[in-house]
């Protein structure tokens, strides 16, 4: 779309301020080939300086992508593009799961919740061991209190 002085119309978006920069650089070179030629017109040699124009030239670039990288319709994008990035590894993750369990394979989750009930067991089972141990440690202490003192009877 245009406006009526041919220019493009501006849509709400950031288009100026991607193309902007752009615009100035192009007008700044052709200014400066404009001096250049009445430089050597002129019989002087110009004055061009190649680091200059590159510096320029990346400036105009820098600018250029930074607006437009922070223009809503590519951070909009971005936000959509995450979104379903996010969408697809939980539905491959969820589709895995439940291929692995319909198979009989094992899963993680799986594993884990295993491992944890064994863990759990093991520990009640040494719990009850450590008391059985001090019953039995009390009862030989018991035994042997009774020994001694039939020893200690016959004597």
């Amino acid at each position: 779309m245009s406006n009526k002085n041919g220019n493009p119309a501006n849509n709400g978006d950031n288009s100026d301020a991607v193309f902007q920069p752009w615009v100035d650089y192009w007008m700044n070179l052709y200014e400066q080939n404009t001096q250049w030629t009445q430089e050597l017109m002129a019989g002087a040699p110009p004055n061009v300086d190649p680091a200059t124009i590159r510096k320029q030239w990346l400036g105009a670039m820098s600018n250029s992508i930074e607006a437009y990288m922070r223009s809503p319709t590519f951070l909009e994008g971005m936000k959509r593009q995450s979104e379903a990035m996010t969408a697809t590894k939980v539905t491959s993750e969820l589709a895995k799961l439940e291929m692995a369990r319909e198979a009989g394979i094992p899963h993680i989750e799986d594993i884990s919740g295993l491992y944890d009930r064994l863990e759990t067991a093991n520990e009640v089972v040494l719990q009850r061991l450590k008391m059985i141990e001090t019953r039995m440690e009390a009862r030989l202490d018991a035994i042997e209190a009774k020994l001694e003192s039939k020893s200690k009877e016959q004597e």
